[in-house]
């Protein structure tokens, strides 16, 4: 395939998709990994694409409003969340009042609790189902259930979680920022983080690394790096910022 062609077609793939691979686009334009990485680089500097770790995101106005569902998320970067949540869980001590945010960082955070005594509180039921046969007592915050993201949101949950305080929070995001922060797709959950955020002592963010640089509708938080655990830093604008790192 002629570079032209393969440039179109790459772009013309990520605005559909909104995300796609760099190994779906090797197959896709039958070219080589260094090939698709060249022209990513490329079409990145131009404006066309977001070029992330592991392939490419459309950076359209549609794309900051896009909410993949739970069951899109809960297979991607798979490793990476769960070295995160082994990361996170070490930060865990007995008979904390512990709350875990809707998400798939936050799932497999769940899966890894080993701390005698703890209470768990969450927006998501997927959590809490997790953290239940485990052995834990769950404490799920109502309101407005939004089926795509597992999540409990409005001005119900909110005002639920007003009356309780948390040892420790820990939340997922779909943006990593340094100017924009933490972000997500949809205000009425970005809304649910930053009050959950506000009840904590501490709180982290668990991101794994594609995504950072990415940008989403709605700020939740400011970059916070001492409070931001991901897999591995990447890129030169991330490093030497106090990030928590669950690198191998």
């Amino acid at each position: 395939m002629l570079k032209e062609a393969r440039l179109n077609r790459i772009i013309e793939a990520v605005n559909e998709r909104r995300f796609v691979s760099l190994h779906a686009l090797m197959e896709l334009t039958h070219s080589s990994e260094s090939t698709i990485r060249a022209d990513l680089v490329e079409l990145a500097e131009s404006g066309k694409i977001h070029r992330i770790r592991g392939g490419a995101q459309a950076i359209n106005d549609e794309s900051l409003s896009y909410e993949p569902s739970l069951e899109d998320k809960l297979g991607l970067h798979f490793a990476e969340k769960r070295l995160i949540a082994q990361k996170a869980v070490t930060l865990v001590r007995p008979n904390m009042a512990v709350y875990l945010d809707a998400g798939t960082s936050t799932h497999a955070l769940a899966e890894e609790l080993d701390a005698p005594g703890i209470k768990i509180f969450t927006n998501s039921m997927h959590v809490a189902r997790k953290v239940i046969a485990n052995g834990y007592k769950a404490y799920v915050v109502g309101g407005e259930f939004k089926f795509s993201t597992d999540a409990f949101i409005g001005p119900m949950a909110q005002d639920t979680l007003s009356r309780f305080h948390f040892d420790l929070g820990f939340f997922g995001t779909n943006g990593v920022s340094l100017d924009q922060g933490f972000t997500t797709p949809d205000v009425e959950e970005a809304a649910i983080k930053a009050k959950a955020m506000e009840q904590c002592k501490e709180a982290y963010v668990l991101a794994d690394s594609s995504k950072f640089g990415v940008v989403t509708s709605v700020s939740f938080h400011p970059f916070d790096p001492s409070h931001l655990i991901t897999d591995h830093v990447y890129q030169d604008e991330y490093r030497n910022l106090g990030i928590l790192e669950a690198k191998p």
